[in-house]
């Protein structure tokens, strides 16, 4: 498990860089790698289109995976909207890391796949009554 580097730079680290791994534009903390990271804005920004709604870029750690849901979606459809959300949430920190560890990172094409494939693997899981 990766720490934020602006984390690692706190305590003390020598790092080359506090740069975003991602984007190498700001320090990386865990706001940046979620919400406002180039590609962390452009993922969400596609996600929101696929469901056709606006993109709200207010997102941050304090309103983040709680009840942000549009309210024009029906029950099920906010269900649906907080997996894809924290889907999305987890899948760019794993796109992080991958890039930290290995060098590499998906486009943001593939991430969206990524997201739309593993929120709807755990949703039927959800509904067949499994655990995640």
């Amino acid at each position: 498990m990766r720490i934020i580097r602006i984390e690692l730079d706190k305590r003390g680290v020598d790092l080359h860089s506090v740069r975003c791994p991602l984007c190498d534009n700001d320090p990386e903390s865990v706001e940046h790698a979620l919400f406002h990271c180039k590609f962390a804005k452009e993922l969400w920004d596609r996600l929101y289109k696929w469901w056709k709604l606006s993109y709200s870029s207010c997102y941050n750690l304090s309103n983040a995976f709680k009840e942000n849901c549009p309210s024009s979606l029906s029950l099920m459809g906010k269900n649906i909207w907080q997996a894809l959300e924290w889907t999305c949430g987890y899948l760019l920190w794993k796109n992080g890391n991958n890039r930290v560890f290995n060098g590499l990172s998906w486009s943001v094409p593939v991430a969206l796949n990524e997201v739309q494939i593993l929120s709807f693997e755990w949703i039927a899981r959800r509904l067949k009554g499994g655990k995640d």
